[in-house]
């Protein structure tokens, strides 16, 4: 059943069908046709109307901190496209997402290349949806903001992976993503308070075998060294690496996007 659900998932791709299940392209829910430049401005602000959470536009510029971005707004194309993909994201949508993503997606880990690989890799069968890892680290990126680059074409997020500075180590340094972040002295909640920050640009020591769920979402403690020399543990739900989990977006045409890289690792 598994092996037939996985053989449909990509003959549905391929734009054949799969007997009573065959999709077409209007069925579709993330890629964002071609419309009219008003009705295309009008649903981009009603999505942003339901953004609630929005990063800055600009990144601010400050000694050994890695401020927050998200530039996805400045393209009402993509930045509709971003937030219908956030949305089906949330739904454990199987076929809208394999709806916004390249046909030869790069896909780290994976056995085979393209959306076939995708879809082996992650395990994309609908009838385990909701229990899927991928949702929650791709809803992560999504909500992580990003930059464009220098000819508007490609999207990269998170952004901390978009506009890490090449004076620090990607292998040994990582970003604080938060504001008023708690470092402990131990790798738990109850530990005495190192320090309290914000976006700083820490050493990253190691990833520790402790973990622990809290908000419902479950990370290891990490060790990290301040650029004072203090050291201590920071939840694992605000460190970013620059070589995590990242994503790549390139306009394939007017009013159109795909992802194109979902990769993790050097």
């Amino acid at each position: 059943m598994r092996f037939k659900t996985l053989l449909c998932i990509l003959v549905i791709i391929l734009g054949t069908g799969c007997g009573a299940d065959q999709a077409s392209e209007e069925q579709t829910t993330v890629a964002t046709p071609r419309i009219s430049p008003d009705s295309l401005r009008q649903l981009y602000f009603s999505l942003q109307a339901l953004d609630t959470d929005t990063l800055p536009l600009t990144q601010i510029k400050e000694q050994d901190k890695l401020y927050p971005v998200d530039e996805a707004p400045l393209d009402t194309a993509f930045y509709v496209f971003r937030q219908q993909l956030l949305q089906a994201v949330r739904q454990h949508d199987v076929f809208a997402l394999l709806d916004a993503v390249a046909k030869d997606i790069q896909v780290s880990g994976a056995k085979e290349p393209g959306v076939a690989g995708l879809v082996s890799h992650y395990d994309l069968t609908t009838e385990a949806a909701d229990t899927l890892p991928i949702w929650s680290i791709l809803e992560d990126l999504l909500e992580l903001g990003g930059t464009f680059g220098p000819d508007q074409a490609v999207f990269t997020t998170p952004y901390y992976a978009a506009t890490w500075p090449d004076r620090y180590s990607k292998e040994d340094y990582a970003a604080i993503a938060g504001s008023g972040v708690r470092i402990r002295a131990e790798p738990n909640l109850n530990s005495a308070i190192v320090k309290t920050v914000s976006y700083d640009l820490v050493k990253f020591l190691e990833s520790t075998d402790k973990t622990q769920e809290i908000g419902g979402e479950q990370h290891p403690w990490v060790a990290i060294e301040l650029s004072g020399g203090q050291k201590g543990f920071v939840y694992g739900k605000f460190i970013g690496r620059p070589n995590d989990y990242r994503a790549r977006f390139e306009q394939t045409r007017p009013q159109q996007w795909v992802m194109t890289q979902f990769v993790n690792g050097d």
